[in-house]
C-alpha cells in the first residue's frame, strides 16, 4: 500500500460565524470554522473525526484520482488500498482503525477496514458493491451495499457477521454513522421519492426532519447523541445542521454556496465539506 506523508501546506483561515438559525427556540450556537484542504488537491472532503481530533476523509488530486487521507498532528497522510483505482476513507475510531471503501480495476467497490498500511477488504455476502462508512470503538462497522437487483441496503458488521437493515417502509437505506452506544444514523428514500435522514436507537427508527427542509441526510452521531448532517431548503440550497434532541442549529461555512456537516466527536468538534461559489469542494473543521 502506498502511504505518503505530506506536510500541511494549506490550512487556510479561521473565521467566526453564527449558526444562521437555531431553528427551534433557544440560544444560538457560534462556530469557529477552519478550512481544510489537502495540499495540491482539486477537492477535499472531511468525513470523520475521533476523540483525539484525528480527521479522516478523501480528496481528488490534479490527475483526477481519488485518495483517502488522515489528518493527524497537523500532517496529512495519503491513504490508498493496494491496487485500487480510487480510495475513500470515511470513519475512524479512537484506536485509529479506519473504515472506508475502494474501487478495484474492474470498477467494483469494496469495503475496507484497518490502520494505514494494513487495510483489509470486506464485502457484504452476495452484494455487487459494498461501502464501509463508519466504525465505533468496539469495531462495529456500518455502511451500505447494493444487491443483485440494484437496491441499496444498510448493514451492521460485527466481527465476521453482517446484518442487513432497511428503514421501515422506505428503500435505498444507507448507514453513514455509528456511535459507541450503537446508535446509527443515515438516510433512506421515502414513498414520495425524497431523501430523509434517520437515527436508529435500540432498534427503533426515528426520522430526522430539520424545519423547512425538503430533503435531509444524517451523517454522524457522537456519544451524547448529537447528530450532524445536511438538508436542502425550499430554495434548493444545501445547509449543514446540528441536531441536539430535536433542537436544530444550522452549520454553514461563511460565504459557501452549500455546506455538509459530516462528523462530530465527543468534544462536539464538527468536520465536513462545503462548496465555494466556483463549485470547488473544501473540507472544514468547526468548533464552538
Amino acid at each position: 500500500m502506498k502511504v505518503r506523508r505530506t506536510l500541511l501546506a494549506v490550512f487556510v483561515f479561521a473565521v467566526v460565524s453564527m449558526g444562521l438559525a437555531n431553528i427551534s427556540a433557544g440560544a444560538q450556537t457560534v462556530f469557529t470554522f477552519t478550512q481544510l484542504d489537502v495540499p495540491g488537491s482539486v477537492s477535499t472532503e472531511a468525513d470523520g473525526i475521533n476523540g483525539s481530533g484525528d480527521i479522516i476523509g478523501f480528496f481528488v488530486d490534479s490527475a483526477g484520482r481519488q485518495h483517502g487521507f488522515l489528518f493527524q498532528h497537523a500532517t496529512f497522510t495519503q491513504l490508498d488500498f493496494p491496487g485500487a483505482t480510487a480510495t475513500r476513507t470515511a470513519g475512524i475510531n479512537n484506536s485509529g482503525v479506519i473504515a472506508g471503501s475502494f474501487t478495484d480495476a474492474a470498477g467494483v467497490q469494496h469495503g475496507l477496514v484497518g490502520r494505514p498500511g494494513a487495510f483489509t477488504q470486506f464485502d457484504f455476502p452476495g452484494s455487487t458493491s459494498t461501502l464501509g462508512l463508519s466504525i465505533n470503538n468496539s469495531g462495529t462497522l456500518v455502511g451500505s451495499f447494493n444487491d443483485a437487483a440494484g437496491q441499496t441496503h444498510a448493514f451492521v458488521k460485527q466481527g465476521d457477521t453482517f446484518q442487513q437493515f432497511d428503514f421501515p417502509g422506505g428503500h435505498n437505506t444507507i448507514a453513514f454513522g455509528i456511535n459507541n452506544h450503537d446508535d446509527i444514523v443515515g438516510v433512506f428514500t421515502n414513498a414520495a421519492g425524497a431523501s430523509q435522514g434517520f437515527i436508529r436507537q435500540r432498534g427503533i427508527f426515528t426520522q430526522i426532519r430539520p424545519p423547512r427542509s425538503i430533503s435531509s441526510v444524517a451523517f454522524g452521531v457522537n456519544i451524547m447523541g448529537l447528530v450532524v448532517g445536511s438538508f436542502t431548503d425550499p430554495l434548493g440550497i444545501g445547509r449543514g445542521f446540528l441536531d441536539n434532541a430535536g433542537s436544530f442549529t444550522q452549520v454553514n461555512f461563511p460565504g459557501a454556496a452549500s455546506t455538509d456537516a459530516n462528523g462530530i466527536n465527543s468534544s462536539g468538534t464538527i468536520v465536513g465539506d462545503f462548496f465555494d461559489n466556483a463549485g470547488v469542494e473544501h473540507g472544514y473543521i468547526a468548533v464552538h
